[in-house]
Parts: C-alpha cells; sequence; structure tokens
C-alpha cells in the first residue's frame, strides 16, 4: 500500500471507522494506479468531481469523497451501476463506459478500493487535499511530520510552531476552535502566536476543513 494508502487507513483505525465500511474485495495500491490512469482526467485528483475534462461533460462526474456516495454500497453493487448501460446501442457515447468495456472486471475492483479511501466516514473532506495544502502552506513552520519542527521554526522568536503529534494537542471535539485559528490567524483568534497567520483570503471553507481532518493524523505513528 502507498504511503497515501497508508494515512487514510491509519485514520480509519485511529476512528473506529472501519468496521462501518464494506471490506473492499480489490487492492488498493493497484487501483491507485488504474485510478490515475483512466479515471482522474474526469473525477480529479482528489475524486471531486473536478477534474480537466468535468468541464466539458454535460453532466458532472460524482463526487467520491462523499461518503454517502460509496458508504454502505458493496463492490457487486457499485459494479452493477458502472455496467448496467454496456451492450446498448448508445453505451459508447458515454465515456465511462467505454473504459468499464476495456479495463478489466480486477482492474475495476482495484478502482473501487483506492476510490473508497478518498472519502472519510461521516465527514465530507479529502485527506489527500489535506495533506497538499499542508504541505504547501504548512509544513515549512509546522513540519513535515507536524512535529513543529520546520525548516523556518529555529529562526522564529518567541511562540514556536504548534506541535501536532503532542498528546497536549487535541482536535476531535474543538474543529470549530481550530478552524477559527485558521481561518482568523492564531493571534486574533484565541492570543496564539503572531507568526501564524490567517488564511481566510486563501483558503475556502471546504479546504480548511481538509486541513484539518489530515491534522489528525499526526497523532499516529509515522511510516
Amino acid at each position: 500500500m502507498t504511503a497515501v494508502g497508508l494515512v487514510i487507513w491509519g485514520l480509519f483505525v485511529a476512528t473506529g471507522a472501519v468496521a462501518a465500511q464494506p471490506k473492499p474485495a480489490g487492492d488498493v495500491t493497484r487501483g491507485e494506479q488504474v485510478y490515475r490512469t483512466f479515471c482522474w482526467n474526469c473525477h480529479g485528483p482528489y475524486g471531486r468531481g473536478d477534474g480537466p475534462a468535468a468541464q466539458y461533460l454535460a453532466v458532472r462526474p460524482p463526487d467520491f469523497t462523499d461518503p454517502a456516495l460509496l458508504g454502505g454500497k458493496s463492490d457487486e453493487q457499485i459494479l452493477a451501476r458502472l455496467t448496467e448501460r454496456k451492450g446498448r446501442p448508445d453505451a459508447k457515447a458515454h465515456p465511462m463506459m467505454v473504459v468499464v468495456e476495456t479495463v478489466k472486471a480486477e482492474a475495476l475492483r482495484d478502482a473501487i478500493a483506492y476510490m473508497r479511501t478518498l472519502s472519510v466516514p461521516g465527514k465530507h473532506v479529502s485527506l489527500l487535499a489535506g495533506r497538499d495544502i499542508y504541505d504547501t502552506f504548512c509544513q515549512v513552520c509546522h513540519g513535515a511530520r507536524g512535529d513543529g519542527q520546520g525548516p523556518a521554526a529555529e529562526n522564529l522568536v518567541g511562540v514556536k510552531p504548534r506541535d501536532f503529534t503532542s498528546k497536549e494537542f487535541v482536535i476531535e471535539g474543538r474543529e470549530k476552535e481550530v478552524y477559527q485559528t485558521i481561518f482568523g490567524g492564531a493571534a486574533k483568534a484565541f492570543h496564539g502566536s503572531p507568526y501564524m497567520p490567517e488564511w481566510k483570503t486563501t483558503l475556502s471553507r471546504q479546504q480548511i476543513q481538509d486541513v484539518i481532518e489530515y491534522l489528525k493524523t499526526f497523532k499516529r505513528p509515522q511510516r
């Protein structure tokens, strides 16, 4: 399994959410490769249905980060939905049907296994998006491992960057407070570090929620 798959799977384990999910029959690592080959162009890098080809489609591709989309559905049900138009005269006109007819069944099962990792049970967020946003804006101070030891940390005066791995730092149940800290800046929100800027003009509400969910992954041992 890839590092991304480990992060997502680890979060499911940490939150006790695995039991609520149908057991995937496919291989997540192989499924990621299938997804990036056949699905990414329409469904996007995070599965939100916003790939570069989506703007040209009459019907927007489904959002796999919505836990209600695949949650509770078996692989067989999803495969049946994908193939329900197979063999019809108009099937070739639908780009998804072309993929279904040319990709092996086991590869489709692998892709489904990977698509299941794109959502977080009960929350409409993307861990992959949160990771990429964190790596772009946050890790320089907070560190790649979330321990507050980023390359810029040693040159800061006064309050040091938050250590997200510390047992004293809790997000569960305090999501609104953490959201306000990111949105409005730590100093304005909770008299925190003046070096923690406000991100309200840079990040959308959804992006901040994605980052918050990714911050939770630092509580587990890194692999």
